[in-house]
């Protein structure tokens, strides 16, 4: 209890500091209630349209406009996870307003945000699944912070007391509108044999027939009736909704992709760890390997002298390429030094568009049928899952066993086994209609 006070009070100040920032002035939604529902489908039809267009330009022969090869896509699944590692933790407060149906359809999203408790389902451990598959789930130290800024205010949300409901209910109005880069991303990384499964989720979960989006619009409109000051409310949901405006967006990472910058983060990564392990014969202008690597903040310098030497040439294969040999062949003197994932993303770093990887090399291996997350168990177990197992049980009392079960449906915790179990028997005890909803 002591813990979930702490992160309360971080969480209204972080939301207010956030709120203070947000613009306006840039948002298009309606003011009058009685429009929101036009524009919001209005919106949608937009976004179905331009998707339509990019469709056309594609069957024309047109290039992706996103990921140019796997390298890039690598780069934007990395720098998009802290925001999809968090998926619908902004409505994890309202999970303690069970009591009053008003709030169902919030509940109901938030657990299928949560897969009912079925981890092929919950968006968290699908995301989780897709980096451990690439082996890519172990780049956040490349991450400067302004990448978790998005993260953190949706956990702020999730911790917000009452009085940010409408801010939480705006937000969540905006988070679900389909938006054309989720449309397009889903296309290109099943183009280039990337499992989408995540982005192709939340194109069909967040539909506006009956989905999120539908339930968003509705959840707004019921309680905006429950309010007396309306205005207040309308300005509180406003606010809310432009939250979705801060920290970087999916469409500015896709816009400021580059590679180059991010192979220099991995090298400097392994300067720090590598840079008394290298033959001090090699001399690179005046400096031997180890010199170079002494300094990360040299890696450019670095990086020119190995082009000038002929040790990197780009926009050819890189098996002519003396560096590239050195890493990927299994006889080079750095074999083993970068990752599967970091060798991908320097091979098409040095590549360029004409030889680097259009489809995931080993795509055939990766079993979609019956992911990872199905399989992983717990060898070391603490008894904290069978302590739970037994409150639950030795209760009739349904308000308890709600309140017992609400803490590991909490972002940290409920793609864990124990939250897993947790938001089943959730999902049992309030929606039992749910409980068959994912096979």
């Amino acid at each position: 209890m002591e813990i979930y006070l702490i992160l309360k009070k971080k969480a209204v100040n972080f939301l207010n500091h956030e709120l203070e920032t947000v613009n306006l002035n840039k948002l298009q939604i309606p003011n009058n209630i009685e429009e929101i529902k036009d524009w919001y489908q209005s919106e949608n039809r937009k976004v179905c349209q331009s998707y339509q267009e990019y469709l056309s330009k594609r069957k024309s022969g047109e290039e992706r406009q996103y990921f140019k090869n796997i390298g890039q896509a690598f780069e934007f699944l990395v720098k998009v996870a802290p925001t999809k590692k968090v998926d619908g933790s902004w409505l994890y407060s309202i999970v303690n307003y069970w009591n009053d149906p008003i709030f169902h359809d919030l509940i109901v999203i938030y657990l299928e945000e949560l897969g009912l408790g079925q981890a092929r389902s919950n968006h968290v451990c699908i995301y989780d699944d897709l980096l451990r598959n690439l082996g890519l789930d172990d780049f956040e130290f490349f991450l400067h912070d302004e990448y978790y800024h998005q993260a953190a205010i949706q956990l702020a949300l999730g911790y917000a007391p009452p009085e940010y409901i409408p801010e939480i209910i705006g937000f969540n109005l905006g988070y679900e509108q389909l938006p054309l880069h989720l449309l397009i991303s889903n296309y290109e990384l099943k183009e280039l044999a990337i499992d989408a499964k995540y982005f192709n989720l939340h194109i069909t979960i967040d539909n506006l027939a009956n989905g999120h989006a539908y339930k968003s619009l509705k959840i707004l409109e019921n309680i905006y009736r429950k309010y007396k000051d309306k205005t207040i409310f309308m300005e509180k949901v406003k606010r809310g909704y432009a939250l979705n405006q801060n920290g970087i967006s999916s469409t500015q990472v896709i816009q400021n992709l580059d590679l180059e910058s991010f192979v220099h983060k991995i090298l400097k990564h392994k300067a720090i760890i590598g840079q008394l392990v290298h033959n001090q014969k090699q001399l690179f202008g005046c400096k031997s390997i180890n010199q170079w690597l002494a300094n990360p903040q040299e890696i450019s310098q670095f990086i020119q002298q190995l082009v000038e030497k002929k040790w990197i040439k780009f926009d050819l294969d890189p098996e002519q390429s003396i560096f590239w040999r050195m890493i990927s062949h299994e006889d080079g003197k750095m074999y083993g030094v970068f990752t599967p994932a970091e060798r991908q993303i320097i091979h098409d770093w040095i590549a360029g568009d004409q030889y680097s990887t259009t489809v995931l090399p080993y795509h055939q291996s990766i079993n979609k049928d019956q992911p990872l997350h199905d399989f992983l168990f717990s060898y070391v177990s603490d008894g904290e899952l069978e302590n739970l197992q037994k409150m639950i049980n030795q209760t009739d009392n349904l308000g308890l066993k709600l309140c017992k079960l609400a803490p590991f449906l909490a972002p940290e915790s409920h793609h864990k086994c124990i939250g897993l179990w947790s938001t089943q028997k959730y999902v049992e005890l309030l929606f039992p209609y749910l409980k068959n909803a994912f096979p």
